[in-house]
């Protein structure tokens, strides 16, 4: 017996020797992994306390335990995580824990578990190690104090491996949010300097799949009140209401974590939906991103969702200014387009009128932003007869100007025939039918003056009825002619003549002075037009001219929306 207690002491004192805690800490506080010092750990105390099983366990929570290492035994599911009401001050021995019904103490019994030796660094309990059942009720003193520093050592080194891998993940994560900045600054220029918005929905593109991973996505953007795709890399068909209505969200989400309908999370998911992403300009939801899952499968964490939400923005605001500058360059077309239209009308105008004995004369062609197809002319004949004309073509820009020139063409061509007017008109309206399509009309007034016999013989082609305020006052409009040019082809004209004597005015114009509006989009009328020539027929036609053309401006407070034309004759 003697002996047997001899050969107990010398085997206690070989397992439990001081040097081998010294050569437990060189080894575990070398530059190893926390895997590895958790299973020298548990080998370790295991071949010291002769057990046959064991498991460590770290805290994740506040009483929440993960097992991370396991040994001599199958792992019982419901020991991976075991939330422990108890707090671990101490090596506990679970037979001797009053309350044996909790759910923690039945699953230790059940795997076996008798004692929990705490982890603990500078007062903080980072785990335990869990032993099997000892053949005694307690460790011995030995065993305890040995344990104790064995423990000590490994959680002294276990914190020191969870911090350094804590700052390396926090290192990484910077390395990672440094270089997506990087990357945010570089597609910001690249971005700016793309103009095309193809090319810019592919650099986007392959920004997600390049920097993210992204397998599959869509872009919606509102036109409207309409949310639309406008890109997507989802196979086959795919619904746009499921995918586009979610404005609503103000923050990136994943589909796991949105509030919504399990029926709206079912058919996202069923499309490969992961997260859904607003893209955003001065508070408001343009867009909305939708991305499927990773190519490596790996989960997006909250800073990939906010990347992908940053180059969701650059990508908003590049296809905003793609946008813009399309309508500018379109804008310029236009503006171009009627700068033509101008110079072609201007061309066409008499830059000096014929001077006339016995006849004032004078005319006025002022073109608004819009150009329309104003004409007027005055042809000389012979000594004793000449052409006056007014005409308005309808629409605006390039094609009025355009076929302004071709009328003006026929009028100078057909003049030298002498024709009378009314078959000069048919003439023209005709050729107007021949060459222009149902959707261009012209109005005309043409009159031809008899400066012999102070006879006026006209034909009015729809055009607005021109004055003539006679000598005597009476108010006279020349309404004798026929339908406009270009609505029907053969169609005949009436000749209207009247006697001129001296003091009468005739006033030719377009709807351009008679329909201009004033800020509250009430038109000039010709009622204020007579009462202007009126108040000035003994004014020159220079004056009288003026003097509409004055009012007529004021009235409009400066915004010309159509042409003004204006001729005056007046009989001296």
């Amino acid at each position: 017996m003697l002996n047997h207690k001899k050969e107990n002491r010398a085997d206690s004192v070989t397992r439990f020797d001081v040097n081998s805690l010294f050569e437990f800490s060189k080894v575990v506080n070398s530059d190893v992994s926390l895997q590895f010092i958790l299973n020298h750990f548990i080998l370790t105390a295991m071949g010291k306390l002769l057990c046959i099983r064991g498991i460590v366990i770290l805290k994740v929570e506040e009483q929440t335990f993960h097992t991370e290492t396991v040994r001599g035994f199958i792992l019982d599911e419901r020991m991976k995580n075991i939330v422990i009401t108890q707090k671990l001050k101490s090596i506990m021995y679970i037979n001797s824990i009053k309350k044996k019904n909790e759910k923690w103490v039945t699953i230790l019994n059940k795997n076996e578990i008798q004692v929990l030796i705490p982890l603990i660094f500078k007062n903080n309990v980072l785990g335990a190690l869990g032993i099997t059942k000892l053949s005694r009720k307690k460790l011995t003193n030995e065993e305890e104090t040995y344990i104790k520093s064995l423990s000590n050592i490994a959680a002294a080194a276990i914190a020191q491996k969870l911090s350094v891998d804590k700052l390396i993940k926090v290192n990484r994560e910077l390395d990672k949010q440094i270089h997506q900045a990087t990357t945010l600054f570089d597609l910001g220029k690249e971005f700016s300097t793309i103009l095309n918005r193809e090319r810019v929905i592919k650099l986007f593109s392959l920004s997600l799949m390049g920097q993210i991973g992204v397998r599959q996505f869509a872009i919606c953007l509102k036109e409207g009140n309409e949310m639309k795709i406008v890109s997507s890399r989802f196979h086959g068909p795919i619904d746009t209401s499921v995918i586009c209505n979610h404005s609503e969200f103000e923050n990136p989400m994943l589909v796991s974590e949105i509030v919504a309908s399990q029926k709206l999370k079912n058919e996202l998911k069923e499309i490969g939906i992961s997260a859904i992403i607003p893209m955003k300009m001065q508070d408001e939801v343009k867009g909305v991103l939708v991305v499927g899952e990773r190519i490596a499968g790996i989960p997006y964490t909250q800073s990939d969702l906010e990347y992908i939400y940053s180059i969701g923005n650059l990508l908003l605001i590049s296809l905003e200014n793609s946008r813009l500058f399309k309508e500018a360059v379109e804008k310029q077309k236009i503006e171009d387009d009627l700068l033509i239209a101008r110079e072609i009308q201007r061309g066409l105008l008499p830059k000096k009128l014929p001077k006339f004995t016995s006849y004032d004369l004078d005319a006025v062609n002022i073109s608004s932003k819009h150009v329309g197809g104003d004409y007027y002319d005055v042809i000389q004949i012979s000594d004793d007869n000449f052409i006056i004309a007014i005409a308005d073509v309808s629409g605006k820009g390039t094609p009025a100007s355009l076929l302004m020139a071709n009328l003006q063409a026929m009028i100078r061509a057909l003049v030298p025939l002498k024709l009378p007017l009314s078959e000069l008109t048919k003439r023209v309206n005709d050729l107007i039918c021949e060459s222009t399509g149902n959707d261009r009309f012209i109005t005309l007034f043409l009159a031809s003056v008899d400066k012999k016999h102070k006879s006026l013989t006209y034909v009015n082609s729809g055009h607005n009825l021109p004055f003539v305020l006679r000598k005597d006052g009476m108010i006279m409009r020349l309404e004798k002619g026929g339908l406009l040019l270009g609505v029907m082809k053969s169609t005949t004209y009436e000749e209207g003549i009247m006697q001129l004597v001296t003091g009468d005015v005739l006033v030719l114009f377009t709807d351009g002075v008679s329909e201009a509006m004033n800020p509250d989009g009430i038109e000039f009328g010709e009622e204020r037009l007579l009462k202007i020539i009126k108040s000035k027929k003994n004014e020159s036609a220079e004056k009288i001219k003026e003097q509409i053309i004055s009012e007529v401006q004021e009235y409009s407070g400066g915004h010309q929306s159509d042409d003004i034309t204006l001729l005056v004759l007046k009989v001296c």
